[in-house]
């Protein structure tokens, strides 16, 4: 009988010895000021990262300073809404006015989700893109309206200014590129050819 409960005391006391290896001065789990350690680090990493230490950049390997790197996805607001139009070449006037194209492109046709604002908006400056839509928008202007049938096209955007913060703006409508004052930059990103222009107005309608 005595020996059974020496045993079980020497085996609860060695329970104890194994329970406290995973503990603290103050009895807390190790893990968890571990866990409190590596999220201050992290913060800190965050927060440096922000203030412009490129130490941290240094210090950290590429994997773990991705994750760091949070902060300034965003740096800057935007100062500028950006919509992209399109300028068809008449061959009957020989000059450039501004086209709709939203019938081209019906899906979210009266918004910026247009399939034509996302192609410009990601490829504005792959030319093979643009010389595709200035194809398609170049035919499906001369097949819809006959009488005004163009040879090709001018691909710009506008920079239009985002009011200060406080201010109310009006809900977004589309307004004719003549509807914006010259302050508003208009940056052009492609234009047909002249070549390729005149041989599209010499072809029969």
């Amino acid at each position: 009988m005595a020996s059974d409960a020496s045993g079980a005391a020497t085996g609860r006391r060695s329970d104890r010895r194994q329970q406290d290896r995973g503990r603290g001065p103050d009895g807390e789990p190790r893990t968890s000021w571990l866990v409190l350690v590596l999220a201050i680090g992290y913060l800190a990493a965050v927060w440096l990262d922000a203030a412009g230490v490129r130490k941290v950049d240094q210090a950290l390997p590429a994997p773990v300073r991705f994750f760091t790197q949070v902060a300034e996805l965003f740096p800057r607001a935007a100062e500028n809404a950006i919509e992209w139009r399109v300028r068809g070449w008449r061959c009957d006037l020989r000059r450039f006015e501004e086209i709709d194209v939203r019938p081209f492109f019906p899906i979210h046709a009266d918004d910026k989700e247009s399939r034509f604002h996302r192609a410009m908006f990601f490829y504005y400056r792959e030319n093979r893109v643009l010389q595709a839509l200035d194809t398609y928008i170049t035919a499906a202007q001369s097949r819809s309206h006959p009488l005004e049938r163009i040879g090709g096209v001018m691909l710009l955007s506008l920079r239009i200014p985002i009011p200060p913060a406080g201010i109310s703006e009006p809900r977004y409508e589309r307004r004719p590129i003549s509807g914006y004052p010259d302050t508003v930059t208009r940056r052009y990103w492609y234009v047909t050819g002249v070549e390729a222009r005149e041989q599209r107005c010499r072809e029969p309608a």
